[in-house]
């Protein structure tokens, strides 16, 4: 049975069994499934060490993961939703921008576009399909912790499946409030923790509030979507949030 098949075969079952069956395959089989995927590249304990590994070696994970892995998880339909939070143009910052898929979409609607990433890899891509669209887009290697910019540089601060990624969620969450003037813009899956996945994922947001009060901004809406019908690798659950800067 394909990976697709099984996830909407486990949707239509009741939430206690979807538990169960998660908890056995994590006991008896992931680590293993994991291992004879991906191979030696992928790290398998990531989850174990991400709080003690340099930044040298986070670097080098994420770049290893985009040599093996041309991950795009962000759909047209998913730019759409940020292009209309964000409204009127300016200035935008894509935190954790990947191959560069929204910055360019946000490009060639009309805003002033910078995509930031921990990994050369990603942003080596990024520059490749920038200049295939013919976007001038600015490219700045950095980690979410401690972005590379002056305070209130620009008007809206956007990231897309970024946010569970990071080491440390309060330090990414004042930098995106330091450097934004305007809006704060976030789609992140909406998962529990499991030990061993297909992905590199340190922080979870299983309910709203946790990434609610993460940024703790008083005017804010943030609300659950549904990924499913994704044709791009992340599918299923997601949270969508808008908050107004102060």
């Amino acid at each position: 049975m394909s990976s697709t098949l099984y996830n909407g075969f486990k949707q239509l079952l009741p939430e206690s069994l979807r538990r169960a069956l998660s908890s056995l395959n994590q006991r008896f089989f992931a680590r293993r499934t994991l291992r004879r995927k991906y191979g030696d590249w992928f790290e398998t304990e990531w989850r174990k060490k991400f709080r003690t590994v340099s930044n040298d070696e986070w670097k080098q994970a994420y770049d290893e993961a985009w040599r093996h892995n041309k991950n795009d998880c962000v759909e047209e339909s998913d730019a759409e939703l940020f292009i209309n939070a964000l409204g009127a143009g300016g200035t935008v910052l894509d935190v954790g921008c990947g191959q560069g898929s929204l910055a360019i979409r946000f490009a060639q609607a009309g805003f002033q576009a910078t995509g930031t990433d921990v990994s050369s890899e990603a942003l080596r891509i990024a520059r490749r399909n920038a200049r295939e669209t013919g976007k001038e887009i600015q490219w700045v290697e950095g980690f979410a912790e401690n972005l590379p910019f002056p305070d209130k540089s620009f008007d809206y601060v956007t990231s897309a499946h970024t946010l569970e990624h990071v080491r440390d969620l309060p330090a990414v969450a004042a930098e995106f409030k330091r450097i934004a003037r305007r809006k704060i813009v976030i789609l992140t899956p909406r998962q529990s923790f499991k030990m061993y996945m297909d992905n590199y994922h340190t922080q979870f947001f299983e309910r709203e509030e946790i990434l609610v009060n993460a940024f703790g901004l008083a005017r804010c809406e943030c609300r659950e979507i549904d990924c499913g019908d994704r044709t791009r690798e992340f599918r299923g659950k997601a949270w969508f949030y808008v908050g107004e800067v102060d």
